[in-house]
């Protein structure tokens, strides 16, 4: 009397709830005694399975968790818990940070039981991909890609296009584009972890300079359209009459000559021009005829 006493019932999944009969005998004696008898009902614990999941990159969008359930049809509830993940289950790999976390499920049966299973998931890092400044080349020129070159753990370099590049697969090659040329630039950590980012390469073609264009309105060869220049934004274009003076004059050609003078048209003939296109080009002397 004045005791107690404990039993552990083994846990179980199936069926739902088992009963078992708990006997208590006094006695006063030997033989004078008195007994009751109780049913316990033991009711079933959820069976919780947590899969491996797979390492991930920081970079990866955020996704939902399957691997978690119950292997028995308890009715009930499951919960997610730990860095980066919502009770529902979505794991966000650039909350959680790089390295290894804990994850837990917790199911909640509706029979008031619960149970539980813990799993890691690593998180990789991602290195950062930065192609670098945008360049200028001179057309049949080369100019050297410089990237950011910041990550501390072993990755690989891959340039596309390979068009004009001495190497796509280092991470600062020579590049000598036929054209404008937009390059992209991806850096992939031995994980598979990868980003991208382009840089732009203009070429610098040579100015062809026109000797005739006719400013009459008619819509047609109304400017000395010079292409090119305008890829050369600190050219020089000068042009001179007969007499050796300056009649027109600009720094870039965005704007080409429109066969005028002070707003005014001058008059038809031969015109002397020197066009400076920098850039390491040379100088381009020549003439231009204006009629109309």
């Amino acid at each position: 009397a004045g005791k107690n006493y404990s039993k552990k019932y083994p846990e179980f999944e199936s069926p739902a709830a088992r009963t078992y009969s708990v006997r208590m005998v006094s006695y006063s004696g030997i033989n004078c005694l008195n007994e009751i008898t109780k049913s316990i009902t033991v009711l079933a614990t959820p069976a919780v399975r947590f899969d491996p999941i797979p390492e991930v990159c920081s970079n990866t969008p955020s996704f939902q968790l399957t691997q978690a359930g119950i292997t028995n049809t308890l009715p009930g509830i499951g919960v997610f818990s730990g860095t980066g993940v919502s009770p529902t289950g979505l794991f966000n790999p650039a909350v959680a940070g790089t390295g290894t976390h804990i994850l837990r499920y917790t199911y909640n049966g509706s029979n008031s039981c619960s149970n539980l299973l813990d799993q890691f998931i690593l998180v990789n890092p991602t290195p950062l991909a930065l192609a670098g400044p945008d360049k200028s080349v001179l057309e049949g020129g080369q100019v050297q890609l410089t990237p950011a070159l910041n990550a501390n753990f072993p990755v690989t370099y891959f340039w596309s296009p390979p068009t004009g590049l001495s190497s796509s697969t280092i991470p600062d090659p020579l590049a000598s584009p036929p054209d404008d040329q937009t390059y992209t630039l991806t850096v992939t950590s031995e994980k598979g972890c990868k980003t991208s980012d382009e840089v732009f390469v203009k070429v610098l073609k040579t100015p062809q300079v026109p000797n005739i264009f006719s400013p009459n309105g008619d819509g047609v060869h109304d400017t000395w359209e010079i292409p090119f220049l305008e890829t050369y934004p600190y050219a020089t274009v000068e042009v001179f009459n007969r007499y050796g003076q300056s009649i027109f004059y600009s720094v870039g050609y965005k704007v080409p000559w429109d066969g005028t003078l002070k707003g005014k048209p001058v008059p038809m003939g031969t015109y002397y021009y020197i066009v400076d296109p920098k850039f390491g080009r040379k100088k381009q002397a020549g003439y231009v005829d204006i009629i109309r």
